[in-house]
Parts: structure tokens; sequence; C-alpha cells
């Protein structure tokens, strides 16, 4: 309740910004899902806008496959994590599972309780991206717009890419950057620098 609190300024600046901006609120708005406060933060303040489309965008890894991805929303089930009951990926024991992501701040087993409640009345459309989608989004977003996104933000960008491909031109999309890139730089271009063309 206090990190929601804190975080929705992030909502309602960027409901300000936008309409400021644009005259008009976005028709889309998506952010990453981890622990899920900085998207969460967003949401807050469109959540009662219901033209508003909200995505939250979940670490799809590797695989789908068993301790490939941190898909919590898409493959979860309720269960009792660190003390509260959210969306939860298990094992056979009904434990928490491995979990992987690219984005060191999404690997996490769990889900805020508030994503577990919007996710069952439907406001808010869950979807994920892959560990190669994110690493093209970060390098993409870093290339043409000179900002260099945090991994976890890049999850965010992957999937408004493959939105935007998708919604009539005339459609805005306001997408959180979570965090900066520049804590991550060494991790991208020691494992990915010479696939895309960083020596």
């Amino acid at each position: 309740e206090m990190v929601a609190d804190f975080q929705s300024i992030v909502g309602k600046e960027a409901r300000e910004q936008f309409i400021k901006m644009t005259g008009n609120l976005p028709d889309n708005v998506v952010a990453c899902v981890g622990g899920g406060s900085n998207s969460i933060g967003l949401f807050s303040g469109f959540l009662n806008d219901i033209d508003v489309n909200i995505y939250g965008v979940e670490p799809g890894g590797n695989s789908l496959e068993y301790g490939q991805h941190a898909a919590t929303l898409t493959l979860g089930e309720p269960n009792i994590i660190h003390g509260f009951k959210c969306y939860c990926l298990t094992d056979e024991n009904s434990q928490p599972a491995a979990v992987h992501s690219i984005a060191s701040g999404l690997d996490y087993p769990g889900v805020g309780p508030e994503h577990c409640y919007l996710k069952d009345i439907s406001r808010v459309n869950y979807q994920y991206a892959t560990d190669k989608e994110t690493i093209d989004a970060f390098f993409e977003l870093s290339r043409t717009e000179g900002i260099i996104p945090a991994l976890e933000s890049s999850h965010a960008i992957a999937y408004a890419i493959k939105l935007a491909k998708e919604i009539p031109s005339n459609k805005t999309i306001l997408v959180n950057l979570s965090g900066r890139g520049d804590k991550d730089m060494d991790f991208v271009i020691e494992k990915y620098g010479k696939k895309y063309g960083i020596n």
C-alpha cells in the first residue's frame, strides 16, 4: 500500500504530461511487471479511464518452460509467497519455482496482490516479452532515441513495438521507462556486444 501510494506520482505526472503534449489521454499504457511497483504507479493514473488499454509485460525469458521464465500472471496459480497470497509460479511441491529473466529486477516467482486483482477483473492485459525481444528492444531504443533503458523497462518497449504494429497508426502508446540502462551496460556489452556490432 505504501509503495503503491508513493509510486502513484508516476501515473499522475505521466497523465498530466501526456495530456499537455497531445491534448488527449493515451490509447494504450504499457509497463513491465515483476513484483509490480513501477507498473502499479503508472497504471494508477489511468485505471478509471475505461478507454485506455493497459498492458503489463512480464519476462518470458528463454521460453515458457519451467525455470526458463518469470511470467507469473501468464502461467502462475494463486499461492502464498513471502506472507501474502498472489499468483505465483510453483514447483511440484507447491513451493516457489525457479525462475529466469534477463532483467534481475523482474526475476521473481510472485507478483503484487493489486496486479492479481487487476488480472482477475480483466482491467489490465498481462503479456510477456522474451529475453531476445527484450535485448532487441534495448538496442532499438538506444540507437533510435539515444535513451538507454533498463533491461526491466526493455520488456515494456518490446511489447510496445509489437503492439504498435497491430493498432491503427493514429493510436498512441505511453511506455513507462522505469529505470536507466547504465547499470546493465557491462552485462549487455559482454554478452551481446559482438552480435549487435559493439566491440
